[in-house]
């Protein structure tokens, strides 16, 4: 009877961390399926039309909860991850003039493990339709991404061809002879800042950027799929 009740109380201690354990994964799944249900339902025409402080207030806490229950990693652990095509769901980041510019729907971020990105993204101007295609450099640091953006370029027609090929024709310079024109004082090009990958699984990516020429460090969410 002794080594019954010993042989339970074994198997008592090592059930109870895998049910914790359960438990913070349906957490998880949880609150990234509540994330995500929001970050679409809020989805405008536009990219500007996500700048809603209404949207942001519900979506902080349910972020900060998801980050609570994460494994703890630094980002240099999180870039295996972080690489690869990601689909922008909702983003309050700084984004077109109100009615134009890149479409919601159609904004990707296409991430290479050589320390770059494009932004890619359908744009519509009135009438006028094109793509484009914005480049970051990235270094890693321990909490966050340092960025720079070093080139922005323009196809004049909507493309439907995967991103990843899109970014990579970008790289090539297969657009450089369309560098994007852009209001006096509103290129991003040369601005520096900082990406903080507070969550990175294999569905979901959660960034939250600002800083350097961007102002307020996490000033800015991004809620992204992986495409």
């Amino acid at each position: 009877m002794a080594r019954l009740m010993a042989a339970f109380a074994t198997a008592l201690i090592l059930f109870i961390p895998l049910a914790h354990a359960d438990d913070t994964a349906d957490q998880i799944q949880q609150l990234k399926y509540e994330i995500l249900q929001i970050a679409f339902d809020a989805q405008g025409t536009y990219d500007s039309d996500d700048n809603n402080p209404e949207v942001r207030q519900k979506l902080d806490p349910l972020v900060d909860q998801l980050v609570a229950l994460a494994p703890k990693r630094t980002e240099q652990q999180k870039l295996v991850d972080v690489i690869g095509t990601w689909y922008q769901v909702w983003a309050d980041g700084p984004g077109g003039q109100p009615g134009q510019g890149a479409l919601a729907d159609s904004i990707w971020q296409v991430v290479f493990p050589e320390g770059y990105y494009w932004n890619v993204a359908r744009d519509q101007y009135g009438q006028i339709k094109n793509m484009g295609y914005l480049r970051g450099k990235f270094t890693v640091g321990d909490n966050a991404l340092s960025i720079e953006f070093t080139k922005a370029v323009t196809n004049p027609t909507w493309s439907f061809a995967e991103p990843t090929r899109q970014a990579m024709l970008a790289e090539f310079g297969t657009y450089d002879g369309n560098p994007t024109t852009f209001p006096p004082g509103t290129s991003p090009v040369g601005k520096k800042g900082t990406l903080a990958n507070v969550y990175v699984d294999e569905d979901i990516r959660i960034v939250r950027g600002g800083g350097g020429d961007f102002g307020v460090d996490n000033a800015y969410l991004y809620i992204l799929e992986r495409d």
